[in-house]
């Protein structure tokens, strides 16, 4: 059989049918392979290639990573299953609701993991970073710094009497020496000066803003998650990623 098979795989390069087996399939394409199994009968297995997806995940070794992002935060995503990504016409808010009906089904389960670095705190302030609505704890932020990028490619008023300013991205701000205090200092400004009439111009997603001491702390907490790790560390952030009991909230 092992001689009937070498000679068969021997004549296949010149069969027309089988001319492009030599080419790397591309992200559509299909890769038929031919092996024997115990028994020495032949099979044909197929599988589907994604070459940049495939070379993430040999890099990492990280089953099913597609992203390039490296920070604890998308180490949280990534074991959660968080959406990053908004769908097309889909507003800042109804992706933002999209992220809280994830996080309420990892926590009403008690499956919410959180890998180092990811407190409590932390957590609480990413959520303070996505609530758009209600008497406390909102933050809105993901109304302009949308997700995967933290930014929204537009312009906004964040401060009185001046123009629109580009959106900037918060990934890295640690790295890049931003201080943290210091812009949510401003933010803080700009929120007591639209909410007070004392500014008008200032972009209306200011309005909703529900921040105590506490929330900015938290806040302060989530965005310094936003660096990006070494692949190695990355990877050990997943493996040690452990859970966060939250059940005791609704008590």
């Amino acid at each position: 059989m092992k001689t009937i098979l070498k000679f068969f795989c021997f004549l296949l390069p010149a069969c027309p049918g089988f001319a492009k087996a030599a080419t790397p399939p591309t992200q559509s394409e299909t890769r038929h392979e031919f092996r024997s199994d115990e028994g020495g009968d032949s099979k044909v297995s197929t599988t589907f290639a994604t070459p940049e997806t495939n070379g993430i995940e040999t890099k990492t070794r990280i089953h099913r990573l597609a992203t390039t992002k490296r920070s604890v935060f998308d180490a949280f995503s990534y074991v959660n299953r968080i959406p990053d990504q908004s769908y097309d016409e889909e507003t800042p808010e109804d992706f933002a609701a999209r992220i809280f009906s994830r996080l309420a089904n990892q926590e009403g389960r008690i499956l919410l993991k959180a890998p180092p670095g990811m407190d409590r705190p932390a957590y609480e302030g990413f959520k303070t970073f996505l609530r758009y609505e209600g008497a406390a704890s909102v933050g809105n932020c993901a109304a302009c710094h949308t997700l995967p990028d933290f930014r929204d490619g537009r312009s906004h008023i964040v401060t009185k009497a001046e123009e629109a300013m580009l959106t900037p991205s918060l990934r890295d701000s640690v790295s890049r020496g931003v201080d943290l205090q210091k812009a949510m200092k401003l933010k803080l400004d700009a929120l007591h000066r639209k909410q007070s009439g004392d500014a008008d111009e200032i972009s209306d997603e200011y309005s909703v803003m529900q921040l105590s001491a506490e929330d900015k702390s938290n806040l302060i907490a989530f965005l310094k998650l936003l660096d990006d790790v070494s692949d190695e560390r990355f990877r050990e952030l997943i493996l040690k990623a452990t859970v966060l009991d939250t059940s005791s909230d609704s008590e």
